[in-house]
């Protein structure tokens, strides 16, 4: 009996000196990733369109191997892309990189990666056709949220 006792009476007293524990308050400043009061509407700065034509801005490096490079030119007037309609491939669709000139599509953009994996086509995949859906034009916006990534 003693030995039942002396756990149940220790987990008693445990669970009240929590009870009269008083929580800690944190202050609405240091909640969230926005670093201001909880309750304020932040107003994010206006976006820089990108209007540069094709081939007036070199393009940047991506940020590590494998992310999609970012559009080094404005796209208005080129979307929304469609399969019938893709004005990227007006000028992307080349064989070969040449220094100035557009940079061609990746052979992994004509493998159909469901139905024939092994093998690149002779056309763009039907999955891979809406170049918006990885690729974002440039716009020299900031970062909302500092990031320490490193691949």
């Amino acid at each position: 009996m003693k030995a039942t006792l002396l756990p149940i009476l220790a987990a008693a007293s445990i669970l009240a000196a929590c009870a009269t524990t008083k929580p800690v308050g944190i202050p609405d400043a240091d909640m969230g990733l926005q670093r201001g009061a909880a309750l304020s509407t932040p107003v994010p700065p206006p976006l820089t369109v990108n209007e540069s034509a094709p081939g007036g801005v070199p393009p940047q490096r991506p940020s590590y191997v494998g992310v999609a490079p970012l559009i080094s030119h404005g796209i208005d007037g080129m979307v929304p892309i469609t399969a019938k309609e893709n004005a990227c491939l007006a000028c992307h669709a080349v064989s070969a990189k040449v220094k100035g000139e557009p940079t061609p599509v990746p052979k992994s953009h004509y493998i159909d990666m469901r139905n024939a994996p092994d093998r690149a086509g002779s056309s763009l995949s039907n999955t891979r056709y809406v170049c918006v859906s990885c690729h974002v034009e440039s716009t020299g916006a900031k970062p909302l949220v500092r990031s320490d990534f490193r691949p």
